[in-house]
């Protein structure tokens, strides 16, 4: 099953296609997205079929800003349908963004070393004109230290570059300004904050190559 049959399948609400989310590191990084737009496909009012004549409807409610303040208020009933086609198209937009978002071009893991045995992670990376993007998923990981900060490096034998810092595991995003093909390695240090910008020797989590 691919991204977009996964999505679809998991809107419609079948759960059975749940297990897609372990294997996916994409489709793990809109998971709150996914559920937002299919609660809010659940709900009726999304579905329903707005008036005919909602046009004129929605001429009528703003035109009703220009009536002196003593005028009947007979707009007051048009403002449920409004409400209702106005949220099928803020959730129609959603959806489809979510099932077009694209799939990573590459995915690896980065397994704990000795200084966080419990710790692992996924990496999801898309290549672009700017560099690569990166969408990391860690659990197991303590919080850094107070005094420290985590730092994620893409490298190339003594090369080095950082693709930024953050201080605790779950789902941290990140970019560098260089293509991941010419620099394999991927891992993350821990990092006392002392103005070194080079990598210190405590790493954490690696790809090993």
């Amino acid at each position: 099953m691919n991204c977009d049959d996964f999505r679809a399948a998991f809107l419609a609400g079948d759960d059975t296609v749940e297990s897609h989310f372990v294997e996916c590191g994409a489709c793990r990084s809109v998971r709150g997205d996914l559920e937002a737009t299919r609660d809010a496909l659940a709900d009726a009012a999304v579905w329903e079929e707005p008036p005919r004549d909602l046009g004129r409807q929605v001429v009528s409610l703003i035109s009703s800003t220009t009536q002196p303040a003593h005028a009947p208020r007979r707009t007051r009933r048009w403002l449920m349908p409004l409400v209702a086609a106005v949220a099928a198209v803020i959730v129609t937009v959603g959806l489809v963004g979510v099932l077009h978002s694209d799939p990573p071009d590459w995915e690896v893991t980065m397994d704990g070393t000795g200084l966080a045995p419990d710790a692992r992670s996924s990496v999801a990376g898309w290549n672009t004109s700017a560099g690569t993007r990166m969408v990391i998923q860690i659990i197991g990981l303590e919080p850094a230290p107070d005094g420290h900060i985590y730092e994620f490096w893409l490298s190339n034998g003594s090369t080095h570059v950082s693709a930024g810092t953050f201080t605790e595991g779950g789902e941290v995003e990140l970019g560098a300004g260089v293509s991941r093909a010419d620099f394999p390695r991927l891992w993350v240090t821990l990092e006392p904050l002392d103005g070194d910008e080079s990598p210190s020797g405590f790493t954490v989590l690696d790809t090993g190559t």
